[in-house]
């Protein structure tokens, strides 16, 4: 894959496909778009992402649902509908990931607060190095509420994108909020990164909310600059 394409997420590139279906009149206002089972059959997807790409086509006001029926376009979207304005991604081929650490822990205060839990409850937290075609690309520091983060305590070991497996296990994320900043690279960070400690290295700080606005992940990840584009297109 070229580094100047966008790794977007299985179910953003679900959703874009199904947008331009739209926008090029294939599926008209209050028609009825094809099932789960035929969409998934269509793009050789899980029904989790389709029911993920569905979902956010309806809270941008694109389709509407009812039960036991498929979607339907409720209206043709705006041409800026499926374009994010800013896209980060991670350069390579073959993402993977290494646990370093897994734990439920009473400390990490900060992290509770950004989650809104009680500085006595318990947060499940989870350490992974990032790496792309072998080499390693960011140190991932991730905070889940304990419940949420018993659901994925194994895909962590495989999943380089942890919320396909939160969908899977029905907690779904409707907002998220980043937080760019430089920082320098510690001891221990250099020796896991193979880089020089007080190096570079540039931090994505992120809070995830759910389906009730309550927060379901907190993380912050830092990154060897070379291995991440962060881009804005502005209209």
């Amino acid at each position: 894959m070229s580094q100047k394409q966008k790794k977007l997420p299985l179910y953003i590139q679900i959703k874009n496909k199904l947008v331009s279906n739209i926008k090029d009149g294939t599926w008209k206002p209050g028609v009825s778009i094809p099932s789960e089972s035929r969409l998934i059959e269509q793009y050789n997807v899980s029904r989790t992402t389709i029911r993920q790409a569905i979902r956010e086509m309806v809270q941008d006001g694109i389709l509407e649902t009812s039960r036991g029926a498929p979607a339907k376009v409720k209206e043709i979207p705006e041409e800026s509908v499926g374009n994010p304005g800013i896209v980060h991604h991670e350069i390579g081929t073959e993402m993977s990931v290494i646990i370093l650490r897994m734990e439920k822990s009473r400390t990490h205060y900060s992290a509770k607060h950004h989650l809104s839990l009680p500085e006595t409850a318990e947060v499940f937290f989870m350490e992974r190095l990032r790496t792309a075609d072998g080499i390693p690309i960011a140190i991932q520091r991730s905070f889940f509420p304990v419940e949420a983060g018993e659901t994925i305590e194994q895909a962590a070991e495989k999943e380089f994108d942890l919320f396909p497996a939160l969908g899977e296990r029905g907690i779904y994320h409707t907002n998220i909020k980043e937080h760019v900043s430089a920082a320098n690279a510690t001891q221990e960070e250099a020796d896991l990164l193979g880089m020089a400690p007080g190096e570079a290295l540039i931090t994505i700080e992120r809070t995830t909310l759910g389906i009730d606005a309550a927060p379901i992940e907190y993380s912050m990840t830092k990154y060897t600059p070379k291995a991440f584009n962060y881009t804005i297109e502005l209209e």
